[in-house]
């Protein structure tokens, strides 16, 4: 029931943001679609809207650009579609506040034998998982907080921009059509049972005034079940990442990824597979306007 209430609320709080944006005056609006692929085999079209509302502003530099952001989100891949909002509140330039949700279900397709969604024959985690088209609704609700800083706002320059970022999130994933304690899969996202997942990000990158305009180092942890009688050891990935900014708007983003993490085939249990090891290279195509 508590866990009902608390994505309940999570969902209500960040519509009711989406409902009170005209409210607000001197709002600016921007979209974005991205074309996603990577290998191993992945490919997914996402296209999003942003309404940014000043908010909280004040004069001194940590205040002045204070804002909501509300942001809506379609996805769309071979097996599945997903549709998210969320609500980004920067209180102070360092500090970014995010509540928001999502929905999604999936199919099968046959060419390349995948499925969007996969359910347990009846147990946990580790029993192996059969294809469940449109069987049932993903959801989500989250609740995150990044710290970031940029080291060209105190040393001016075109060469002095460093960025530090981490974030981090609590979520609540679900899907319909399991029982308390079944296993499910969505979008090839290991399997997992309702209930509290978090996620964590570290970042560096360095900023540059060319073509290769940004270079980034990113660890990502993760930990499911949190509140389950299981083990959560450390899981991780590591990126190395590159952006090539053709002309204002379109970017390239080159990931290569690698991970201390492994998933079984039949089950798609992801457990701890010492030592790190390559796991895709993704490429991020994203024209903004």
């Amino acid at each position: 029931m508590k866990k009902s209430v608390v994505l309940k609320s999570m969902v209500t709080i960040t519509l009711l943001a989406l409902l009170a944006t005209p409210l607000f005056a001197a709002n600016t609006s921007s979209g974005n679609i991205k074309l996603i692929g990577a290998w191993p085999l992945e490919a997914k079209m996402e296209a999003g809207y942003t309404l940014k509302i000043p908010m909280l502003a004040g004069e001194s530099p940590l205040f002045s650009g204070n804002n909501l952001k509300v942001k809506g989100l379609l996805g769309l891949s071979p097996v599945g579609a997903s549709l998210g909002v969320d609500a980004v509140l920067t209180p102070i330039a360092v500090l970014e506040l995010t509540l928001g949700g999502a929905l999604g279900t999936g199919w099968d397709f046959d060419p390349m034998s995948l499925s969007g969604v996969l359910m347990s024959t009846g147990g946990d985690i580790g029993t192996p998982l059969t294809g469940d088209p449109l069987g049932g609704v993903y959801y989500k609700g989250r609740a995150g907080a990044a710290l970031q800083f940029d080291t060209g706002v105190i040393f001016p320059g075109d060469w002095t921009s460093v960025l530090l970022r981490t974030y981090h999130e609590i979520m609540y994933q679900g899907y319909t059509g399991a029982k308390s304690g079944e296993a499910w899969e969505f979008e090839n996202q290991g399997a997992k049972v309702n209930g509290f997942n978090y996620k964590g990000e570290y970042v560096i990158g360095y900023k540059l005034p060319v073509k290769l305009n940004m270079v980034a180092l990113q660890l990502e942890t993760f930990s499911n079940n949190l509140f389950g009688d299981v083990d959560h050891p450390f899981k991780y990935d590591i990126s190395v990442i590159g952006n090539v900014e053709f002309f204002d708007g379109l970017n390239l983003t080159v990931i290569v990824q690698g991970t201390n993490l492994t998933k079984k085939d039949e089950s798609k249990e992801v457990y701890v597979d010492e030592p790190l090891h390559f796991k895709r290279v993704g490429v991020i195509l994203n024209y903004s306007f």
